[in-house]
């Protein structure tokens, strides 16, 4: 994996998350959004019954971009899915990243790294006042490192 690169663009190339954008993931409303097409459904939130309240959980940039990845699409059910899986990133979503993208094992993950993690990640993704999708695979690198005392890292 080359260290330079933007995390960002290892998640957006990832089957996990492919192609959301940092707005997505960096989306606090994941839940609610999903609660809403769990009480509605797809077919009655494509049809634009639920904008207002959609607008109000996404924000008005990230709805716009919904309008426009979603309502733009010839395929809108396929782009609905796919934006709302592009929504939020945890911790849990950072493991599977790490597992799949990186080829860390997931026996890496004991119950006792991911309490570390969860500790000193406690405003997930946010890592003070940048994102972790700000950072290069090697600064990712050094977070992981630092965080799990050197148990877990990309390179090693």
């Amino acid at each position: 994996m080359e260290r330079n690169k933007l995390f960002l663009k290892v998640v957006q190339e990832s089957d996990f998350k492919k192609q959301a954008s940092k707005e997505q993931l960096l989306c606090e409303a994941r839940e609610e959004i999903e609660e809403l097409v769990d009480d509605y459904g797809y077919e009655e939130i494509l049809s634009g019954e639920h904008d207002d309240e959609l607008c109000e959980l996404l924000g008005e940039e990230l709805f716009q971009q919904w309008l426009d990845t979603v309502r733009g699409s010839s395929d809108m059910r396929h782009q609905a899915i796919a934006f709302i899986n592009g929504l939020g990133f945890e911790i849990l979503d950072l493991i599977v990243i790490l597992e799949t993208e990186c080829a860390i094992s997931s026996d890496m993950f004991t119950s006792e790294i991911i309490k570390k993690m969860e500790k000193q990640l406690y405003e997930f993704p946010m890592l003070g006042d940048m994102s972790i999708f700000d950072l290069t695979m090697e600064e990712v690198d050094a977070h992981l490192l630092r965080i799990t005392n050197g148990k877990i890292g990309l390179y090693l």
